[in-house]
C-alpha cells in the first residue's frame, strides 16, 4: 500500500446499517430499515476502485419499518435507468410523500470499468427492456423501483452518486 501504485485487496462486510441514519446524512433522500452488504474480491489501484464484487440489501429477518420517500425513489430509479421517477410526478402517487417497501438490494460486479448490475430479483421486460427491482415495494400505494441498465461504467455511476448527494430535493406540486 506504500509503493509508487498502492495496491490493496480484501473483503468488507457490512451488518445492519441504520439506513435512515445514512440517508440523513447525505441528501438523498428518506430510506427507513436496515441495510446489510458484502463486497467481495475488492482491488485498489493507486487508490482507485479497479474490480470488486459489491451486494447491498435488506436483510432477510429485519423487522424494522420499511419505509422509503419519492426522493430516495427518483435517486435510486435514476441509478438504475428506471422509469418510477415519470410515475412519481404525474398520477395519482404524487399525492404520497412516503411508500412502503418490502426489501432493497443493489448489485454491482464490476470488472475493466464496467458494472454488471443486479438487484432483488428479476422484473421481466418493461417499457426499457428486461429489467431487475432495487425496491420491491410493499402494500398501497405501492411503488416498485426497477432498473433497466445492465452495464454501468463505473467511472459515469460514481459521478451519478456524488451528483445525487450535493443536489437539492425536487418539491413535487
Amino acid at each position: 500500500p506504500f509503493g509508487r501504485v498502492p495496491r490493496v485487496s480484501g473483503d468488507i462486510r457490512l451488518r445492519r446499517l441504520e439506513l435512515e441514519r445514512l440517508t440523513n446524512t447525505f441528501s438523498f433522500g428518506l430510506i427507513q430499515g436496515r441495510l446489510s452488504g458484502d463486497v467481495t474480491g475488492l482491488q485498489t489501484v493507486g487508490w482507485r476502485v479497479a474490480q470488486m464484487d459489491l451486494h447491498l440489501y435488506t436483510p432477510p429477518d429485519d423487522r424494522s419499518p420499511h419505509r422509503i420517500s419519492q426522493r430516495a425513489v427518483e435517486n435510486l430509479a435514476s441509478v438504475g435507468g428506471g422509469g418510477a421517477a415519470a410515475a412519481l410526478s404525474s398520477g395519482f402517487l404524487k399525492f404520497f410523500e412516503v411508500f412502503a417497501y418490502d426489501r432493497i438490494a443493489l448489485r454491482c460486479v464490476l470488472r475493466d470499468g464496467v458494472c454488471t448490475m443486479s438487484g432483488a430479483g428479476p422484473a421481466g421486460e418493461g417499457p426499457f427492456g428486461r429489467g431487475y427491482y432495487i425496491v420491491r415495494g410493499k402494500g398501497l400505494p405501492r411503488i416498485d423501483v426497477v432498473g433497466y441498465r445492465g452495464q454501468v461504467s463505473w467511472q459515469a455511476l460514481t459521478r451519478q452518486l456524488a451528483a445525487i448527494t450535493r443536489s437539492k430535493p425536487t418539491i413535487v406540486d
